[in-house]
């Protein structure tokens, strides 16, 4: 395959209703879409950068400009063998690297004639996903929750990280409502003291609570570590993971139970196969996130988890927040999110002009 056009649009996607996490709240996403023609063909991918990442529009807008003129003309078989030039041209631009890579997948799973799952290896085209509810007054939580365990969502993930008292209070609510049978999960998004959380942790032991995902700061590690070990809810890792070296350290200040993986924030399909292995290695299940993303990059992530036998959960949703998405083609069926059958990343993309 030969390269011969790169284009590329910043689009902001509305949300629904304003999302709020303990590091505050936000009623737009933006992103990046790029389009990678090679004869008949066109690859997509979209980049979504955050603080997480250390990006923003305007970084994207310029590593892509670059790529536009440095990829054209440029023939590969394989993705992994435009490797180098990815690393050197979006060096600390993980999701600006993960956009241009996610359509350099599309393009050689649309060749291969197969979803980019079965591309990969993968086998199954269906994983269950949970919900995210932002953090807001218990009652409106309550009725969130109970909306959506009736369009058929088993698993929520609850955002805390501002009151721990309040945020158990939630929690308790929550699962009246919900009933047992449905899995919690919980994200502090960095919020808390490490004090607070293992108060917070300890209040809702009850709750059977699957997760407690970064609950300090990045730079608490010790307190990680003491959570880790205090902590009756197993503790997960998720903006203090960002490369395989993070996953060392974790390992070695046994910080975590689990870590959340993201395409945007580690940089791609192969650099996040790359921190998965380590994870594995060191005895860590791993979910597969989201930041505000639309269908078109939640299905590379999708895709992704498919194929990696040490996902263990998936935290895929931002597409069912936005009021509209110039993507298409995922379903959601009694829980599941499924993959597209058409080739490459399989989905729809039909941008303003």
């Amino acid at each position: 395959m030969r390269i011969d056009l790169i284009e590329f649009l910043p689009l902001t996607l509305q949300r629904k209703e304003a999302f709020t996490i303990a590091r505050g709240s936000s009623k737009i996403s933006e992103v990046v879409f790029l389009a990678l023609h090679s004869g008949k063909r066109t690859g997509h991918g979209c980049a979504a950068p955050t603080d997480v990442t250390r990006e923003n529009v305007h970084s994207v807008l310029n590593t892509f400009q670059t790529f536009s003129r440095t990829l054209p003309g440029v023939e590969f078989e394989k993705p992994h063998q435009l490797q180098e030039r990815l690393d050197k041209i979006a060096q600390n631009q993980p999701s600006a690297r993960a956009g241009v890579e996610m359509a350099l997948f599309d393009l050689a799973a649309q060749a291969a004639g197969l979803p980019l799952y079965a591309y990969l290896g993968g086998r199954r085209d269906r994983m269950p996903t949970d919900m995210t509810i932002g953090i807001m007054e218990a009652r409106d939580a309550v009725d969130r929750a109970r909306r959506w365990v009736d369009v058929g969502f088993r698993a929520l993930k609850i955002k805390v990280g501002r009151d721990w008292k309040g945020d158990a209070k939630r929690v308790k609510a929550i699962r009246d409502a919900v009933g047992p049978q449905v899995e919690l999960r919980v994200d502090g998004n960095q919020g808390f003291s490490w004090n607070d959380a293992l108060a917070f942790a300890k209040h809702v032991r009850g709750e059977n609570v699957t997760l407690f995902e970064q609950p300090v700061r990045v730079d608490d590690w010790e307190g990680m570590r003491a959570l880790t070990e205090a902590s009756p809810i197993p503790i997960m890792a998720d903006e203090m993971v960002l490369t395989p070296d993070d996953v060392k350290k974790l390992r070695w200040s046994n910080a975590a139970r689990a870590v959340n993986l993201k395409l945007m924030k580690h940089g791609g399909l192969l650099k996040t196969m790359e921190v998965n292995t380590l994870c594995e290695s060191a005895g860590y299940p791993t979910m597969v996130g989201c930041m505000g993303e639309p269908q078109l990059s939640i299905a590379a992530g999708l895709h992704f988890a498919l194929t990696q036998k040490n996902v263990r959960w998936l935290d895929l949703d931002s597409h069912f927040k936005f009021a509209s998405d110039p993507t298409s083609g995922l379903r959601f069926e009694q829980g599941q999110l499924i993959a597209p059958t058409k080739p490459g990343l399989g989905v729809d993309v039909q941008l303003p002009t």
